[in-house]
């Protein structure tokens, strides 16, 4: 008894050719890099796809392809996702450092107005000191 399914990567083989008409068709070398990468990627599913033995050989590609095209979306949202909490964690970081800088700015100005007072306090009685008859003259 023989096999009556050849083994998909033969199928696999005969599909890319069909496409590389296509692949030459296309203009940009960025778009072709791309298509490339599409196929590599779903040449990691052919052990799985030779169990699905589908009819179709395209739409079990195709679906290798969907496959690695939703794990790097998945990547790229856990990604996004990180960085959110990451930037959220930060606002809160730095809605606390102006509350402290606005305290900290306040207790300054404080700290500034109670020494210019204790200052003038000191120079008027160091004048009291030194010219008594300057400060009680008539």
């Amino acid at each position: 008894m023989g096999h009556t399914v050849p083994p998909f990567t033969w199928q696999y083989q005969k599909e890319k050719m069909y496409f590389s008409k296509f692949r030459r068709a296309l203009l940009l070398a960025e778009d072709k890099r791309i298509f490339d990468d599409l196929w590599n990627k779903a040449e990691f599913h052919i052990p799985a796809a030779e169990k699905a033995s589908h009819p179709l050989p395209i739409t079990t590609i195709l679906m290798m392809m969907n496959l690695e095209q939703q794990k790097t979306i998945q990547q790229l949202e856990n990604k996004t996702r990180a960085q959110a909490q990451l930037i959220e964690r930060l606002e809160k970081a730095l809605k606390k450092n102006q509350a402290q800088s606005i305290y900290l700015t306040n207790r300054l100005e404080s700290i500034e107005t109670e020494v210019e007072a204790r200052l003038q306090a000191f120079r008027d009685e160091m004048l009291l000191i030194k010219y008594p008859e300057y400060i009680y003259a008539p």
